[in-house]
């Protein structure tokens, strides 16, 4: 009769990173976990959402769209692809490196490398958000509204989006496909520790 070893569950893996600043300061940063990630992505999602809808209103009364639908629909994804990537990239390009959503729950984008972090990585890791959520997604709602969409297009938009939403819960350091290009975090906000770490230094 074989007897089962009796296993302690395996902990989760800590999110804890070291992080050097250029005054030589390890800060020991917390890494943001999958979910306030992602609650974070919604909640800037859903401050676009509601513009959009605001600007398509002001549009329409201002009768801006004129006669043509077509031309109306163009310059409305137009717009909405300038806002939602000029959304992302000016705001983490900004001192406190964070959108919105993200100060909010209290996270900031850093650079891994201890470094500052910079407009090409700030571009870099939010023009493959295009590829991961926003160019699928958008292709699939056009074939919608066109009654395009069969059963194979909708799985595979759904899939590839999928398998990059997900991605960050594969890796240890929970980074997007567009935070291992770029070289960044994304961390618990420690302005607070900060000031105190370097005052400690002196």
């Amino acid at each position: 009769m074989r007897w089962r070893r009796n296993r302690a569950p395996k902990a989760p893996a800590s999110l804890r990173r070291s992080f050097i600043t250029p005054e030589g300061v390890d800060l020991r940063l917390e890494l943001a976990s999958a979910g306030t990630r992602a609650s974070a992505f919604m909640l800037d999602i859903l401050i676009l959402f509601i513009s959009l809808i605001f600007a398509t209103i002001a549009i329409g009364l201002l009768g801006i769209a004129g006669a043509s639908g077509e031309i109306f629909l163009i310059l409305w994804l137009v717009g909405a692809f300038v806002l939602r990537n000029g959304w992302f990239i000016l705001f983490e390009m900004g001192g406190r490196g964070a959108t919105p959503g993200k100060r909010l729950l209290g996270l900031r984008v850093i650079a891994r490398d201890g470094g500052r972090l910079t407009g090409g990585a700030v571009i870099a890791r939010n023009a493959l958000r295009e590829i991961e959520v926003f160019l699928p997604l958008s292709f699939l709602g056009k074939q919608a509204a066109d009654g395009a969409a069969d059963g194979f297009l909708t799985l595979f938009a759904l899939c590839w989006t999928g398998i990059f939403l997900f991605f960050p819960l594969f890796n240890r350091d929970r980074l997007r496909v567009g935070d291992l290009l770029a070289g960044t975090w994304v961390v618990n906000n420690v302005r607070a520790k900060l000031g105190a770490d370097l005052v400690a230094a002196r």
